[in-house]
């Protein structure tokens, strides 16, 4: 298994805070492959797809939600990934209104 943080790295608030999320790689079969988990973080945050839920918290956070996928992602205002995990549309509902969150976008 990988150590340390990886070439993605940069697109995280920091490497510590890369290696740090890397317990949630086994939510997405990646439990033996992180820094697949990290490039697929990446990937969703880069992602601009018409099937997600977004809105952007009071902090200048952009918080993105596939229902599908169920995979959320929390980006902060200089693009970089704070946190990326599976969860629930109840559970994003919940960070919207604790964030006082402005939707951008919203699948009906």
């Amino acid at each position: 298994m990988e150590k340390g943080p990886s070439e993605n790295a940069k697109y995280w608030t920091s490497p510590e805070n890369e290696v740090e999320h890397f317990k949630h790689a086994k939510e997405f079969g990646f439990e033996d492959y992180p820094y697949k988990y990290s490039r697929k973080a990446v990937m969703f945050a880069q992602n601009s797809n018409s099937d997600l839920y977004i809105f952007k918290g009071e902090d200048g956070c952009i918080n993105k939600y596939n229902e599908i996928t169920k995979e959320y992602i929390k980006i902060n205002s200089d693009g970089k990934i704070i946190t990326y995990y599976k969860t629930s549309l109840r559970y994003f509902e919940k960070e919207m209104q604790k964030q006082n969150g402005e939707i951008l976008q919203w699948i009906n």
